[in-house]
């Protein structure tokens, strides 16, 4: 009966562990001879972009290449021609990978928003889900500002003032799209369970 007990929990064991892989990537990718013509055709031209390769987020979303075109042209505005300045974009790429607790993101731009002249104790305050201390006035205004629409999905009359008063309306615009690719991207990944790419940041604990 041991041993019979012993064996049925090695099978749970196993069919445990087994349901742990695929729970890492639903969505693997794809093996190059089982991609459509569209699919080869999407790869080759992400290798050939600026981004170099086919990131793992755009993985999953190669199931709908339709779509992931369209994201896609999204994503290069956002990457390549935003308006934001780089530390404010930063800043809010990490407040959407907060709001998503989501450790791709979060791992990818942490040393990325450091670089961009992130404050470590912006960045640690962000991660803890509070607001950073010392924050300029232009910081101040972006966060608000993300803070807003990202919880209250939508923002008030006196921070959108704020925010025009140090930016401008295609920053407006440019913020709204940061934050809605991300929202996005991290939807994705959280659905996809993407795995997390080697690194030294730091990834989020949960909040209460």
């Amino acid at each position: 009966m041991r041993l019979a007990r012993l064996g049925m929990y090695a099978l749970i064991g196993l069919a445990g562990a087994a349901a742990s892989v695929r729970a890492q990537e639903r969505m693997p990718p794809i093996p190059p001879d089982q991609m459509t013509d569209a699919q080869k055709k999407i790869v080759a031209d992400m290798v050939s972009s600026p981004r170099g390769r086919l990131p793992p987020p755009m993985v999953p979303m190669l199931r709908s290449p339709d779509l992931m075109t369209r994201i896609g042209g999204l994503g290069d505005h956002i990457l390549f021609h935003n308006s934001l300045n780089p530390k404010i974009f930063e800043q809010t790429v990490l407040m959407v990978a907060r709001q998503w607790t989501q450790q791709f993101e979060w791992r990818h731009h942490y040393p990325l928003a450091l670089k961009a002249g992130v404050k470590q104790d912006t960045v640690d305050a962000i991660a803890e889900g509070r607001r950073p201390p010392g924050l300029d006035e232009q910081e101040s205004a972006a966060y608000d500002f993300a803070t807003e629409l990202l919880v209250n999905k939508s923002v008030s009359d006196p921070t959108y003032a704020r925010f025009l008063g140090k930016f401008s309306e295609e920053n407006v615009m440019d913020m709204v799209g940061t934050l809605g690719f991300y929202t996005s991207i991290s939807m994705v990944i959280n659905v996809d369970r993407t795995p997390i790419e080697e690194g030294t940041a730091p990834l989020l604990k949960p909040l209460p």
